[in-house]
């Protein structure tokens, strides 16, 4: 994992977008439902505002990219355990 957070530490711009898209990926496995275009896009609008803390704090040393890995994965597995039916 050091090699991750050297490369990392090379592209610090990258942390943005790598948390903002790990958070869209999250939001869509575990908490989005049929929405209209426009309530869509202010979910998606806030989601964006959230992510500057977090980038934020990923500056600061908290190994935040890593913690949303990790709940992608769990949200993966929920995801494959779920009985069909409740899809």
């Amino acid at each position: 994992m050091e090699w991750f957070n050297q490369w990392l530490t090379m592209y610090p711009k990258l942390n943005f977008v790598i948390i903002l898209i790990l958070a869209a990926f999250i939001y869509e496995l575990g908490f989005s439902r049929k929405l209209p275009i426009l309530k869509k896009a202010i979910i998606y609008f806030l989601l964006f505002i959230g992510c500057f803390p977090l980038t934020i704090f990923k500056a600061l040393g908290l190994p935040i990219i890593q913690a949303m890995l990790v709940a992608s994965a769990l949200l993966i597995v929920v995801r494959l355990r779920r009985p069909a039916n409740l899809r």
